[in-house]
């Protein structure tokens, strides 16, 4: 029974993780097309993937909830294990109100009236939620580790808060307010999410293994 769980748990991690990269999905089906548009852009009314991106966002952020209490269970006890838990909850919900307010306007169309900003706004502001929560959450997984362990969970933290969270998140930025290369943004950002989905696994692996 338990080598079910653990497969199961690391089943929903890794599709979890699927679904968060679901620019592959989107790729696949535009004819391995549009890799240097930003992914945000793709999910906006009117665009061919739309629904299915928005969608499986939410289906995402439902299934990394579901790996939440035995991650918990599996964490250290204390402060920094309930931070990363409750951090990442926040992240799931940033996703979903992403999901549900999505950017206005596809890529190569201009969102220029009032409504579209407010909307354009709320996104961006949940999409920024969301990702600091999450690299809040590893932060604190490595806090909760950094003395008892396991020791393969604390270096994966560290090197998934600085690599993914700090310099991903810094070079996607930088080619998000650059104008050339003009596929640079898109590229970078994949990079970033396939970082976010690493950790995503993670999660999975750790809900597989509890505490040891």
């Amino acid at each position: 029974m338990t080598n079910i769980r653990s497969r199961v748990w690391i089943g929903i991690g890794l599709v979890a993780a699927f679904l968060y990269a679901n620019f592959l999905i989107d790729w696949v089906l535009r004819d391995f097309r549009g890799l240097g548009e930003v992914v945000s852009e793709l999910q906006a009314p009117g665009e061919p993937n739309a629904v299915l991106l928005r969608v499986t966002d939410v289906v995402c952020a439902v299934l990394v909830v579901a790996l939440l209490p035995p991650v918990r269970s599996a964490l250290p006890s204390g402060w920094w294990r309930e931070v990363a838990v409750w951090a990442t909850v926040v992240f799931a919900l940033g996703a979903i109100a992403a999901a549900v307010v999505s950017a206005p306007c596809g890529p190569s169309v201009t969102c220029s009236s009032p409504s579209d900003q407010l909307q354009l706004q709320i996104h961006d502001g949940a999409s920024l939620l969301s990702n600091v929560a999450l690299f809040t959450g590893v932060a604190a997984v490595w806090f909760a580790t950094r003395t008892t362990g396991p020791r393969w969970l604390k270096r994966f933290a560290w090197w998934t808060f600085w690599i993914v969270g700090v310099v991903a998140s810094l070079v996607f930025g930088y080619f998000d307010s650059a104008t050339e290369p003009s596929s640079a943004v898109g590229v970078s950002q994949r990079i970033h999410i396939v970082g976010i989905s690493a950790w995503i696994v993670c999660l999975g692996v750790v809900a597989a293994r509890g505490r040891q």
